[in-house]
């Protein structure tokens, strides 16, 4: 035979071989079964936090902290009765059910000291209504690396190491874990607010269609976003620190010259809040309905450090333009009606006409435009030009067909304006109607 004819079929022998070999590699890989984790995670507590009862904290220093569920409602009970922060019970059990081990350092330590359980750093002991009904956690010194924290727990000699996170997650003292709220009634149900600060007063009061007038009086409408941003530092404001479990002392806080004083008035009560000194970047407080003295960041009276007129509406008109349906404009030049039909608008008055949609964009858009620069004092119409206004805008707007009213005049160099529900009039730019106008004769 042909030796290099015996060369080739030796090679393709030995390529056959090798793709046999690698299509079995392939068959049995395919068809080979997962393999399973030979160790499952350990769970600290491998239980509900639903299940907890009750649970106490007792730092190597300072005093334990218990705390107990109540009818769905976490409270304080030790070292005195308070309200918890229920958010805050929440987190401290979400890491407490939810931490498993790192590792096994020692089965059998031989010192605890060195690894700060002798004593721990906290010990938290669990009360549930399943099992296990009692559980003891101990939780000592970081780990040298940094990446772990010593701990012991159900009663086991052996020391495990958790992730470093849990040191401050469960760690967590009497102020951590009390109602910080430096208002506890319902924000969103407030029905008025009372302000005095340094000589400025006034107040906020929810009128019976649920819109936020400013009393002056008479009231008058304040604006949305301002009010808004009054309800938002009162939501959020949280105790800083507590200087005094009780109200003792007034003077050296300074509530006898107070800084700001807040009443706050719900269907269901009313709470008063009063900041005193400064103290740092921080001011003393205290709430008729709560017992502590404890202190607000300087940032929460900034809301409140307002005059009325900052806290009046400024614009005239509130509606959305998509949403309007009919404009009806009176001008020394005359009275227009248009009214939008079968999604275009026409004019119905002085004469039917069809109208452009563009064009009319320009008009709504000039009188949402309308806003106020003042609001001068007094509250004789007739010197504003008021009690017979050469200008009258009417606009019906929404699903509900709402209405919006507004009157205007021109007095000289200034231009007045009030809207139909608010009885004091305000002052807008001298060429603020001059957009309406060209509108109107473009239309």
């Amino acid at each position: 035979m042909n030796r290099k004819f015996l060369n080739t079929l030796v090679a393709m022998g030995v390529l056959a071989a090798l793709w046999g070999a690698l299509a079995l590699y392939d068959w049995r890989k395919s068809h080979a079964k997962p393999k399973t984790e030979s160790k499952s995670e350990e769970k600290v507590l491998s239980l509900d936090s639903n299940h907890i009862q009750s649970f106490t904290l007792k730092p190597r220093s300072g005093d334990p902290v218990s705390c107990r569920r109540e009818g769905g409602t976490w409270t304080i009970i030790e070292p005195r009765k308070l309200p918890a922060d229920q958010s805050g019970v929440s987190a401290f059990l979400s890491s407490l059910t939810g931490a498993a081990v790192d590792r096994v350092v020692e089965e059998r330590p031989s010192n605890l000291k060195d690894f700060g359980l002798d004593p721990p750093g906290v010990t938290v002991e669990v009360a549930t209504d399943a099992k296990p009904q009692q559980f003891k956690l101990l939780l000592g010194d970081e780990t040298p690396t940094g990446d772990g924290v010593y701990a012991q727990l159900g009663g086991n000699s052996r020391v495990v190491t958790l992730a470093t996170y849990l040191k401050s997650s469960l760690q967590k003292n009497l102020f951590d874990l009390r109602d910080k709220r430096a208002v506890t009634l319902d924000v969103d149900r407030l029905q008025r607010i009372e302000v005095e600060a340094k000589g400025k007063h006034w107040t906020l009061a929810k009128n019976p269609e649920g819109v936020w007038d400013l009393v002056l009086p008479p009231p008058v409408r304040a604006d949305r976003f301002g009010v808004d941003g009054i309800l938002s530092q009162l939501r959020s404001a949280s105790m800083q620190a507590v200087a005094a479990e009780e109200k003792k002392n007034a003077s050296k806080y300074g509530f006898d010259l107070p800084t700001l004083a807040v009443k706050l008035t719900a269907p269901t009560g009313s709470q008063k809040l009063v900041l005193g000194k400064k103290d740092g970047e921080r001011y003393d407080a205290m709430n008729s309905a709560l017992d502590p003295i404890f202190t607000l960041n300087a940032d929460f009276l900034t809301q409140f450090q307002k005059d009325p007129a900052d806290l009046r509406d400024k614009d005239i008109f509130a509606f959305s333009s998509f949403e309007v349906k009919r404009v009806e404009v009176e001008t020394p030049k005359g009275r227009r009606v248009f009214e939008q039909q079968k999604d275009k608008w026409k004019q119905t008055v002085p004469s039917a006409k069809d109208e452009n949609s563009e064009k009319m964009d320009n008009l709504l858009n000039s009188l949402r435009e309308l806003r106020a620069t003042s609001f001068p004092k007094g509250r004789d119409l007739a010197s504003f030009g008021l009690t017979k206004p050469a200008y009258k805008f009417q606009v019906q707007f929404g699903e509900k067909n709402q209405t919006e009213v507004a009157e205007a005049a021109k007095v000289g160099e200034h231009v007045y304006a009030r809207r139909s529900n608010d009885p004091l009039p305000c002052e807008l730019s001298k060429t603020a109607l001059d957009s309406v106008e060209k509108a109107l004769g473009e239309l």
